[in-house]
């Protein structure tokens, strides 16, 4: 069974049936059906509904009795009490009185709903990705267990990522190791990459995007200006040779942001004229809100610090509607690395210090970073000690 949830009118369906919703009562709903059978303190749940309010935890309680008074008649629904924790959202489904779909068994639906899930992909629409994956039963298709973990990938579902027993972890290392690296020191990510890079636990795809792609902005962290430029010659070739048009704009950023950091201001200035070009004719949510993020950076450089405050602002806040969590958490993660590399202090590197630590505590990085890290650096280096996070 599924529900339809309207953000527009707060409304929630269920078949034919409409329930509206007071917009947190709605908030609460959306976020414990998206996360379905997993059990939440009342604390997580003000962090993830009342993020920017102060509210009591008797506010979470006053919540669910409404929720339940108003659902009460949805029997496949329950919102139920976890003793001594929290609570939880549990569906039950009851598939034997409705017949199967037929698109569900048809190749050509499935095709169809795949060239689309890959389009919603390279375009950075996250919550369009969401949507399908919710509504899978609902529109009679079948997502592909590639998108049942990139979902919870971009959704920054660290708790599940580092938990779940559905996907073995060699499958999970590779969106673990993305996730990585905004939690360290790049020294330390440059060493979990080049050790993943010989390691036969990812796919060949995984192995060539980490090398032509992934590496080369944390060589130009850690000072390699030079390396991650021939990189770059390598990455070029790479694209031509393998046609994989999807990386241009990708690789582009990144070549933008190795020059941000060890270029001259015309290489700069080049490679952001190259990619305003390349954006209005691809404007896609993830390239333009890093680009943002960069002209910061740039204006950065130049001491127009109230002009890239705002630039940067703006770049972060279309990543966030982007609904890529790790693409959001590694920009405000590369605006304190590069504060730190020009030695600015002071109001700015004390605000993006917060914003990081707010973009962290709303995905549970505080709880399940540490695990993360400690997960990946023992299968790839086992004899290596675990760390604490990085304190930037």
């Amino acid at each position: 069974m599924s529900l339809q949830l309207d953000e527009g009118t707060y409304t929630v369906t269920r078949r034919t049936e409409s329930i509206r919703l007071l917009a947190k009562e709605f908030a609460l709903l959306h976020f414990l059906y998206e996360n379905k059978e997993k059990a939440f303190t009342r604390s997580q749940l003000l962090d993830r509904v009342w993020s920017l309010e102060y509210p009591v935890e008797r506010t979470v309680d006053d919540h669910i009795y409404r929720l339940r008074k108003k659902l009460k008649h949805w029997n496949e629904i329950s919102l139920d009490t976890v003793r001594g924790y929290g609570y939880r959202l549990a569906v039950q489904e009851n598939k034997s009185v409705l017949p199967p779909s037929p698109s569900v068994q048809d190749p050509e639906m499935q095709d169809a709903i795949h060239n689309l899930l890959r389009k919603y992909h390279v375009f950075g629409q996250g919550n369009a990705i969401q949507t399908l994956v919710q509504q899978q039963e609902a529109l009679g298709i079948q997502i592909a267990p590639y998108y049942q973990l990139y979902i919870r990938f971009i959704q920054g579902d660290l708790e599940w990522l580092i938990t779940t027993k559905e996907i073995p972890f060699e499958e999970r290392l590779y969106w673990l190791l993305i996730f990585v690296h905004p939690l360290i020191e790049p020294a330390d990510s440059i060493q979990l990459y080049e050790q993943a890079l010989n390691s036969s636990a990812l796919s060949v795809d995984q192995l060539r995007e980490l090398r032509i792609l992934n590496i080369i902005e944390v060589y130009v962290e850690v000072g390699q200006y030079q390396r991650a430029k021939e990189q770059l010659e390598e990455t070029y070739h790479v694209i031509e040779t393998d046609e994989l048009k999807n990386f241009r704009l990708p690789v582009a950023l990144a070549a933008l942001y190795v020059e941000l950091w060890g270029g001259s201001g015309e290489a700069v200035e080049a490679q952001m004229a190259d990619l305003r070009s390349g954006l209005k004719d691809a404007p896609y949510l993830r390239e333009i809100g890093r680009f943002q993020v960069m002209e910061g950076l740039w204006l950065l450089r130049q001491g127009r610090v109230r002009e890239a405050e705002l630039r940067m602002d703006d770049g972060l806040d279309v990543l966030k509607m982007s609904l890529n969590a790790p693409l959001y958490l590694n920009a405000a993660y590369q605006i304190l690395l590069f504060l730190g590399h020009h030695r600015i202090e002071g109001r700015l590197r004390s605000k993006y210090r917060q914003v990081y630590a707010e973009i962290g505590k709303s995905y549970g990085v505080p709880a399940y970073g540490p695990q993360i890290v400690d997960k990946v650096r023992q299968f790839l280096s086992p004899v290596s000690p675990s760390s604490d996070l990085p304190l930037i």
